[in-house]
């Protein structure tokens, strides 16, 4: 149960990456006050959707005859607009256990294209819901397992102490967030932590659950290890609370544990520094699945940065890795390496190592001969 500093910076990070997160909690519990305060002091407007009372054309847009002969439109809400013209802001879509899998099918287009009608939402509206459990929801429904897939699940259970600041404050103030911006160097870090778990863990990449009462929580997915990348990168490495209040609330509390666990274990290097020095790893010792992982955050900042001079230098860790017995992993990132080559680039000396295994693949071409 996360404590209300770190469900504002969980929101916050879901928020700054783009991914919706799910309040649940009983009712009464003061989701919708939270998420007005966030709003409110950010600033920007929020809206509450109660699916509950919404037909699905209410939702997904209600549909009409185009003048111009085009055929059917759909036009969309109201408070779909309003965001749209404010270009920032929070959705809040409410109660959404007692939503029937009728109306769950145009939210989760809200939730995940962020798609209303045929008004696409800004990307810097951010959207949040809010769930009682099943059996505490007025005519309570189990989250389709389409739509569960689509949040980061946080349980939600303000204390005492919390209930009487709101109280004081009358619900508008609302903890500093810890959430950060993500840079570069942290996107592939995050990255090359669950790449690395999942090659060492494959079968937990899709995992759908066997319990049909678990089908409506998070499970691991490639779009919910995709969400745990992108999450964790909006969150600073020694906030661990909120880590693992992502990961758990993306992927599930099993997989979300072996992740934390397999991550603890490998403590991988950043990858800036392996770039700018590949001594600082003992490539010929190093378990495998620690090379694997390093090296394809090399790989990843690279891409992150996108300039010729990131290209050349991350070779290097590659050619290092290569000249200490571990070529099959170096030759795996270099593949991947290959495809962000930019347009007229010279070939680095280290590059020249994987020049057959390459140009079999069709990556060089005769100018690396």
């Amino acid at each position: 149960m996360a404590d209300m500093h770190t469900t504002v910076t969980v929101i916050d990070a879901c928020g700054m990456a783009g991914v919706p997160s799910l309040l649940l909690s009983g009712p009464g519990r003061g989701k919708s006050s939270l998420i007005r305060g966030l709003a409110a002091a950010q600033a920007v407007p929020c809206e509450i959707v109660l699916g509950s009372q919404y037909e699905p054309a209410e939702i997904g847009g209600q549909p009409y005859l185009a003048a111009d002969g085009s055929g059917v439109r759909r036009e969309p809400p109201a408070w779909a607009k309003r965001l749209a013209e404010s270009g920032c802001g929070y959705v809040f879509l409410d109660e959404l256990t007692t939503v029937p899998e009728s109306v769950q099918g145009p939210m989760l287009t809200v939730a995940l294209d962020r798609v209303v009608g045929e008004l696409a939402l800004p990307e810097s509206v951010r959207v949040v819901a809010g769930a009682n459990p099943p059996d505490q929801a007025a005519g309570g429904f189990d989250l389709a397992p389409p739509m569960a897939n689509r949040f980061c699940h946080i349980s939600f259970e303000p204390t005492v102490e919390d209930w009487l600041t709101g109280m004081a404050a009358g619900w508008k103030t609302v903890p500093a967030t810890r959430a950060v911006v993500a840079s570069s160097e942290r996107r592939s870090a995050t990255k090359s932590a669950v790449m690395g778990f999942i090659n060492a863990r494959p079968d937990l990449l899709d995992k759908f659950p066997e319990n049909p009462d678990e089908r409506g929580r998070a499970y691991p997915s490639r779009r919910t290890w995709a969400m745990v990348a992108d999450v964790l990168a909006h969150l600073r490495a020694d906030d661990l609370a909120s880590i693992e209040t992502a990961v758990f609330g993306l992927v599930g509390e099993g997989a979300g544990i072996e992740f934390l666990t397999w991550m603890e274990r490998a403590d991988l290097p950043d990858p800036a520094a392996v770039t700018a020095n590949p001594a600082i790893v003992d490539w010929g010792r190093e378990r495998q699945d620690r090379v694997w992982a390093i090296l394809q955050g090399v790989v990843t900042l690279a891409a992150q940065r996108g300039t010729v001079e990131a290209f050349r230098n991350a070779w290097k860790p590659l050619g290092a890795a290569a000249d200490a017995g571990v070529a099959d992993m170096a030759a795996a990132a270099a593949r991947t390496l290959a495809t962000f080559r930019p347009a007229s680039v010279r070939i680095p000396a280290e590059m020249r190592k994987f020049t057959p295994m390459l140009k079999a693949a069709g990556l060089l071409g005769e100018d690396a001969a």
